[in-house]
Parts: C-alpha cells; structure tokens; sequence
C-alpha cells in the first residue's frame, strides 16, 4: 500500500487535503471520489517525502513558538504567506529555525499549502498543530488559529517552567542533603578511625555503625557506583518496554501528592487540546485520537482510548467517561450536560482550567511538604553521625 498526499474541493466546493493510502493512484483517485471529494493535486509516497525533506532540521518548542507567534502577527496584516515567510527567514535570530522556515518556503513558492508545507516536520510540530494549521487554511483563518497556536504554546511552557522552577529547589536540597552525608562518612569519620580503633570493643554501637559504613563506602565506592549504573540502565531498559513502562507510570500515578499532580496536569493538557480540536471544526473521533497522543502517561491513555470506540457506535461521548480517574469528579456530568446544550468545546477548555488549577494547588501542597522533610531528614542524617562520633570520644574519656 502507497501513501498518497491530496489536494482538492469537497462536494460543497471547499478546499480540503489530506492522505490516502492505496495500491495505486487510480484506486486512490476512486476512493476520493467515492468519498465525495474531487481531487486536484497529487503526491506519491508523502513518507518517503517527509523523511526527506525534512532531514538535518531539529526544531525545539522555542523555534516553534517563535515562529507562530511571529507568522500570526505577520498573517494579521494580511501579508501574503510567501513574503511573510521570507521576512521570518532574514530575522531568524538561528541558523536551525532559518533552515526549517527556507524548506517551508520553498514548500509555499512551489504551490503547496503551508499545511503541505509543514507536514515534513509533523515530529516536531505534533499532529494537532497540522491539523489546526489545515482547518485555518480551509476556513480563511490563518491568522487566528496561528495565535490560537501561539497562546496553547505559550500556556504548555508556561506550565512546564513552572513544574520544573517549583522542583528545583527541592532537588538542590535533596543532592546537598546526600552530598552532605556522604562527605561526612569518607572524609571526617576517617579522621577518627585511629582514636576509635584502640577502643576497640568499648566503643558504642552507633560509633560502631557509623565507622563500618564509612569503611564500606571508602573501601567500595568504584563497585556502588557500577552497581548504582547498572540498575539504572536496566530501569531505563525495562522501562523502555510496553510493560515496563505501564507498571512505571501507574507507579507514579500512585505516589501520595505527586501522582494527583501528574493526573491533573496530564488531563489538563488533554482537555484543553479536545475543547480546541473541537472549537475549530475537527470531527470529534479525530480530536479524541489527537488528544489521545497528548497523554503521556500509558496507564491515562490507555483509559481514555475505548472513548474513540464510544463515538463511532454512536454513543454519547459522557457514557465513555468510566475511568476510575473520573469517579469522584463532575467530569462526567459536566460533559453529559455540555453535550445536550452544544457546549462541548467550551465546557471542555473550561476543565482544562480546573484541572491545571487543581494541579497547581496540589503541587503547592507537595512543595509545602517536602521542602521541610529534607531539610528535616538532613538534620536527622547529620546529628546522628555527630551524635555517634561524640558517643565514642565520650566513651575514651570515661575509659581513661
């Protein structure tokens, strides 16, 4: 079967595109047909184009969130896209975001749409991005799905900045906490080691301890942290497996505090796609897929998934809200409701508020309870190797 990528008009005279995948060109065109659409233009093997065209171009989130808030500004001044595009280009401020805007304007002064023009870069751009850019280009509003585009890119680093700021500083806390235990076991508790060793069974247990455990760390130190490698790569590996990875992210989504935070921010993220998706005109069985692929957590995605399976038997799409996830939430009520008045994109963007709301707060509440607990467990860590340490030089004055 070849894939085939379609430029043409629908029954109704509006401009459509997409993909097909056929035997050959005439079955394709059939199919098309078939479908009440009358093909224009077509393009064989798009993978094999996709692959190509877009080789040696890495974009990162910040070239694309460049790049769309900058074309959305451009397109609101009705520049044609051409020149739009070859403005981007001489103030592209990196050779990596010039590259990408050159092979998308090439794509545009060759005819093709900037749809077609970005689908080499589906990877780094995602499916919903291309899909909105289409639904702009069809309905005449470039301009305001590209700002759209930008405010969603804007509001996803926004929240990712902020999870990663709000772990800083409890990971720094956490590395100085086992940085400061180790120090004090290979290199002060050393400097004992003679004085301690004439005492020999007099000494108290926890000076016993301590000692043995700086001998350990001292004597094997090479081999803990082979050992620590090793587990680690093989994490990575059964991780990498389908499941592996489904046993770790339902691991996670257990952990007190911080899986209710995964939960929340993942749905967030999907909501917020589906109420978009659905607000500019997408069918709704191929926002649930686009939305779907939003999810990074499996044991998620694989809960949300059978909703595809509810829509095309015709089902409401609230009947499919079954995930234990949802059990003690309106959520399905709200759907339920928005369905029967026509607010599902709305009601959906406005759970993708709460959501995101409700994982702010309760990564406040992690940050509240954690933050204490290292320096706490720090203190703890410290005091005993102290205590320990002054535990034996006591017990060589009371022998002398």
């Amino acid at each position: 079967m070849t894939e085939f990528h379609y430029a043409g008009t629908t029954a109704d005279g509006r401009p459509c595109q997409g993909t097909v995948r056929a035997p050959n060109a005439e079955t394709a065109r059939l199919r098309l047909i078939g479908q009440g659409i009358t093909p224009v233009r077509f393009a064989e093997g798009a993978a094999e184009q996709k692959a190509a065209s877009s080789q040696g171009v890495k974009l990162k989130r910040a070239d694309v969130l460049l790049f769309s808030r900058e074309m959305s500004h451009l397109k609101q001044a009705n520049m044609p896209l051409d020149k739009a595009l070859g403005m981007l280009k001489e103030t592209a401020n990196t050779d990596r975001l010039k590259a990408f805007i050159s092979k998308v304007e090439e794509g545009v002064r060759a005819g093709k749409s900037l749809y077609q023009s970005l689908l080499p870069f589906e990877k780094e751009l995602g499916r919903q991005y291309l899909i909105l850019i289409r639904a702009g280009e069809a309905s005449g509003s470039l301009h305001v799905i590209l700002k759209e585009l930008t405010t969603q890119l804007e509001a996803e680093d926004k929240l990712r900045n902020y999870i990663i700021s709000s772990m800083m500083y409890p990971m720094i806390l956490l590395v100085v906490a086992v940085l400061s235990v180790v120090l004090l076991l290979a290199f002060v508790v050393p400097q004992f080691r003679d004085i301690f060793d004439s005492m020999g069974d007099a000494l108290p247990y926890s000076t016993k301890l301590v000692i043995n455990i700086s001998d350990f760390l001292r004597l094997h130190w090479m081999a803990l942290l082979a050992a620590l490698a090793a587990v680690l790569w093989l994490v990575s590996r059964w991780a990498a497996t389908p499941s592996g990875r489904m046993r770790l992210d339902g691991a996670l989504l257990g952990l007190p505090l911080m899986g209710k935070v995964l939960q929340n921010l993942q749905f967030a993220i999907y909501f917020r796609t589906f109420g978009v998706l659905l607000q500019r005109g997408v069918p709704m069985i191929d926002a649930l897929r686009i939305s779907i692929d939003t999810l990074t957590n499996t044991v998620l995605r694989s809960d949300m998934e059978p909703l595809v399976g509810v829509v095309k038997a015709g089902r409401r799409l609230s009947s499919g809200f079954v995930s234990r996830y949802f059990a003690k939430t309106s959520t399905p009520q709200l759907i339920r409701v928005a369905e029967e008045t026509g607010q599902l994109d709305a009601t959906l963007l406005g759970l993708a508020d709460r959501y995101e709301d409700e994982g702010r707060r309760t990564m406040g509440r992690v940050l509240a309870t954690l933050e204490p607990l290292i320096i706490i467990f720090l203190g703890m860590m410290v005091a005993f190797i102290i205590v320990a340490i002054l535990g034996g030089v006591l017990s060589i004055n009371d022998t002398i």
